[in-house]
């Protein structure tokens, strides 16, 4: 899920600064945060499949027998990505793939948001090191 988050990520970054006249860092932060909280909701459903998948080889069953060891048996609900997809929206219904949207997009939004503002900051700073260098 990382890859289309990010990807989806520098393209809306890229897009809301293309829109602002002024480039500075207050407008590279707010399109941070943007981008990071619209690429979240985009890629959301994958991250619920994701978590599902994963979450269901903690729940194991432990049998106990007279003449060895105890076993372990893993009740797998889901299949594969495919079968947990369909099985969440048709049991649990489409609404459920945002299940816990909110706290997450807002880190989204706050980590992003902060990430390019120093990006911005750093870049300001170093051209502008650079420039003085140049003239000297």
């Amino acid at each position: 899920q990382i890859v289309p988050y990010m990807g989806i990520n520098f393209a809306l970054y890229d897009l809301y600064l293309r829109y602002d006249d002024k480039l500075n860092v207050g407008s590279s932060g707010i399109a941070g945060a943007l981008a990071g909280g619209v690429s979240k909701f985009i890629v959301y459903p994958l991250d619920t499949v994701k978590k599902r998948m994963q979450a269901q080889t903690f729940f194991t069953t432990f049998t106990s027998s007279s003449v060895g060891p105890a076993t372990s048996v893993v009740s797998v609900r889901y299949k594969g990505m495919v079968d947990c997809i369909v099985k969440i929206a048709r049991d649990e219904g489409m609404p459920s793939f945002y299940k816990g949207l909110a706290p997450s997009v807002i880190k989204s939004m706050a980590a992003t948001g902060f990430s390019f503002a120093l990006f911005s900051t750093t870049k300001n700073f170093l051209e502008s090191v650079h420039d003085s260098q140049i003239k000297d």
